[in-house]
């Protein structure tokens, strides 16, 4: 594992970015505090869709999409009488 100071790395970040791509670990440290760690994103470690996504993304397994897909706008329905609100509220009761 690498450890680098936070100015350090400011002045070198792509240096670091490049490291943490081809899978070393670098720690980063404020005043001698680990603050982060900078390493490449794998399916495990991530937590969120977007995450998984990315990840999976950048290690070739998928091509992500350039535009939404094909679901078109939504278009509300206009009924007539009371609005359908109010006859849930009324059906709680």
């Amino acid at each position: 594992m690498i450890q680098v100071g936070v100015r350090q790395l400011k002045n070198e970040l792509t240096r670091y970015l490049r490291l943490a791509q081809n899978g070393q670990c670098v720690l980063v440290t404020n005043r001698s505090q680990p603050v982060a760690l900078l390493k490449k994103p794998d399916m495990d470690s991530a937590q969120t869709t977007e995450e998984r996504l990315a990840a999976m993304a950048a290690a070739g397994k998928l091509i992500p999409a350039k535009e939404p897909g094909p679901m078109k706008p939504f278009k509300p329905l206009k009924l007539r009488g009371k609005p359908l609100s109010q006859t849930i509220i009324e059906e709680r009761r």
